[in-house]
């Protein structure tokens, strides 16, 4: 088991704060290797997306409620979590969350650890650590793992729940009230889709994901690949999900492209095919610019809901 169950609550089974607001490229800071954002109370007050967040709260909103004992629908408005090359994960969630759900939270990270929980203050702010002292240096090469050995973590700053893998990430977010320093435009940095009103935004970097075998097409796909970005909105009243890769080669975005057009075609009138999967194929559009491929679909929430539930 991972170093504590608070892991599962901030990070939400990967699901990222910028209360009420998207993540911008701004945001991030430089070395970023991957990010995703979660503006839950969004979902929650559009028409489109309260479809949405209804499966979220009974996938894994009823999942926190009966393992923590926390309402994430009164207690979350939005997460964002992101790991950056140098230092690692960071999770921030934005919303009022109770004491009583802050001590529950201590209370099992406090068990996980068997008893064995560092309770430390910086400037007049408690933190805690939990895990091996000895594995807090981010080493880089499993990106997704970095918080299974070592978690640093605080309530000081009202409304927020920050989770950080090092302790200098951690002082650093205490310095800044939970605000994420990002370091604006530079080179190789993240792109970030965005919109009005947006649900949920994802990014990552490819340099590290290509597959260790020569040859088959996945790898190459990865290898030639600089970045992809994600993005889940809203699009009058009806939800509207963009991804992009960002290719080395334009060759390759327009011979991904030409492939995924293609099985777009072979698979339009596939009566085998249920109804919600048909309508996602009828309603994708397949585009390449440069070294740039999009793929944008909008659909009715009900069937997006429809394609959740199976």
């Amino acid at each position: 088991m991972s170093v504590s169950r608070i892991v599962v609550f901030l990070l939400l089974s990967t699901l990222p704060a910028l209360a009420g607001a998207e993540v911008t490229a701004r945001d991030l800071p430089d070395g970023t290797v991957w990010y995703l954002h979660a503006d839950l109370e969004a979902m929650r007050k559009s028409e489109s997306g309260s479809r949405l967040y209804m499966w979220f709260d009974e996938e894994i909103g009823a999942e926190v409620r009966e393992e923590i004992g926390i309402d994430l629908s009164k207690e979350v408005r939005s997460i964002t979590a992101y790991s950056d090359a140098a230092n690692g994960m960071v999770v921030v969630s934005d919303g009022p969350l109770s004491k009583e759900s802050r001590e529950q939270l201590l209370a099992m990270a406090t068990l996980n650890a068997h008893g064995d929980i560092d309770i430390l203050e910086y400037k007049g702010m408690t933190y805690y650590h939990v895990g091996d002292e000895d594995a807090e240096a981010f080493r880089g090469h499993e990106p997704f793992e970095d918080l299974q050995d070592s978690a640093w973590f605080s309530f000081a700053i009202d409304g927020k729940a920050i989770l950080t893998s090092t302790e200098g990430q951690l002082k650093a977010l205490l310095d800044s009230g939970g605000k994420i320093a990002g370091s604006g435009s530079h080179k190789g940095a993240m792109f970030v889709l965005s919109a009005d009103t947006t649900f949920v935004q994802a990014g990552m970097q490819m340099d590290n994901m290509a597959s260790k075998y020569d040859g088959d097409w996945e790898s190459n796909i990865l290898k030639n690949t600089r970045q992809a970005a994600l993005l889940v909105a809203d699009h009058n009243g009806l939800i509207a999900v963009q991804a992009q890769l960002v290719s080395t080669d334009p060759k390759m975005a327009q011979a991904i492209g030409g492939i995924v057009n293609g099985l777009i075609s072979l698979q339009a009138f596939n009566a085998e095919l249920g109804s919600e999967i048909q309508e996602l194929i009828r309603n994708t559009r397949v585009e390449v610019s440069g070294n740039t491929l999009s793929v944008n679909a909008v659909l009715d929430p009900d069937i997006v809901a429809a394609m959740l539930a199976d």
